[in-house]
């Protein structure tokens, strides 16, 4: 059987001095430290999402932008691409009218010139006549 003399007492007593002794000297420090970076760690988490949650906000507004920005740009392209058509239309009618007026005036040279050929010619069939009729009367 079990029989209490006074070496129980006394590791029963050295072992709550111990019991004490390490709990203000080793326990609570280290509950302290690990309150401390369980908090940390917290604080870290809840900085992480708020800067996660600010940067896929400002990707959503870029990406807003951007869209925007894509949208007037092709307008601008079809705006400056449409202005291009209709100056090319008016080039290619200036063009055309330039031309139309030199192919009148070359028509114009060249109905005069044919004038010109015809009299001309005229006048050396008259001649070409009088002389064979000359030669014929001779």
């Amino acid at each position: 059987m079990l029989s209490i003399d006074a070496s129980l007492i006394v590791i029963f007593l050295i072992v709550w001095i111990l019991v004490f002794v390490l709990t203000r000297i080793f326990f609570k420090p280290l509950q302290k430290v690990m309150r401390e970076r369980e908090s940390r760690i917290k604080g870290n988490e809840e900085a992480s999402q708020k800067s996660l949650e600010t940067f896929e906000q400002a990707a959503r507004e870029i990406e807003e932008k951007l869209k925007t920005a894509r949208t007037q740009a092709q307008r601008i392209k079809e705006d400056l691409e449409r202005e291009a058509l209709k100056e090319r239309e008016r080039v290619l009618a200036e063009i055309n009218a330039e031309t139309r007026k030199k192919v009148d005036k070359a028509k114009k040279q060249l109905e005069e010139r044919v004038k010109d050929l015809k009299k001309e010619l005229d006048s050396e069939t008259r001649q070409l006549a009088e002389s064979i009729e000359r030669k014929l009367m001779n």
